[in-house]
């Protein structure tokens, strides 16, 4: 049999499965970043799949996605909406990761190697070259060295939770970058973090990570009663 000979045009044309919800997911979080769709927001999937270009599959995928990264509730019978990133929100995850990466930290010290120490040590001097308002540079560097500390962890439950909330501790950064004073204060916590994992200190590693996650709090809170 023939092969299809068919002309589609870019939007018939099919995408490898995986391009569609990532895709769509992707667009749909940098519009909720930066504000073009607005906290609380109801999100209609028929609006979307015109602004976004696709069909209606992908958006709630895309939604359900969202969901649980922390970007979007979605509630039986009333649909999607943008989630409000409020004082309540903050305090919440907070509480849950001042509980969490203590207790993920204290693995990485445990088994921490040269080669991991090293890199975390070059990631923190990169951090510390960076000036002026280069904060997406800045983000990336620090969501690296997090992602070294706690990448191999083997509770995966855990480590979802931490990541998930990652992605919107991220999200408000993109709002609220770090003032002077919270970056000496994030490098200065790194650095004894490096030192602590070193001299192999898991509690005094645990409680700086938890002092690290309560200074990140405040700056939040902060930023939010200003704004």
């Amino acid at each position: 049999m023939d092969q299809d000979s068919t002309i589609r045009t870019p939007s018939e044309a099919p995408k490898p499965p995986h391009e569609r919800p990532l895709t769509v997911a992707t667009r749909l979080r940098a519009d909720i970043v930066a504000g073009l769709l607005p906290q609380g927001a109801r999100l209609k999937t028929q609006e979307l799949a015109a602004r976004y270009g696709t069909s209606i599959n992908p958006i709630r995928e895309a939604l359900h996605q969202l969901a649980g990264e922390g970007f979007v509730q979605i509630e039986r019978n009333r649909g999607a909406r943008v989630r409000v990133l409020d004082e309540t929100l903050v305090r919440n995850m907070f509480d849950v990761r001042a509980l969490i990466e203590p207790y993920l930290i204290r693995l990485f010290v445990s088994h921490a190697t040269e080669r991991e120490l090293s890199r975390l040590a070059e990631l923190q001097d990169r951090i510390e070259t960076i000036v002026g308002e280069d904060q997406e540079r800045l983000r990336a560097l620090d969501a690296h060295f997090h992602d070294i500390t706690y990448a191999g962890h083997h509770n995966t439950e855990a480590l979802a939770i931490f990541q998930r909330q990652s992605r919107v501790v991220q999200a408000l950064g993109i709002r609220f970058p770090a003032s002077p004073a919270r970056r000496q204060a994030q490098n200065h916590e790194h650095r004894a973090l490096i030192d602590a994992a070193a001299r192999g200190l898991e509690d005094e590693a645990a409680e700086i990570v938890r002092q690290h996650c309560r200074g990140a709090e405040r700056h939040l809170l902060e930023q939010l009663r200003r704004n």
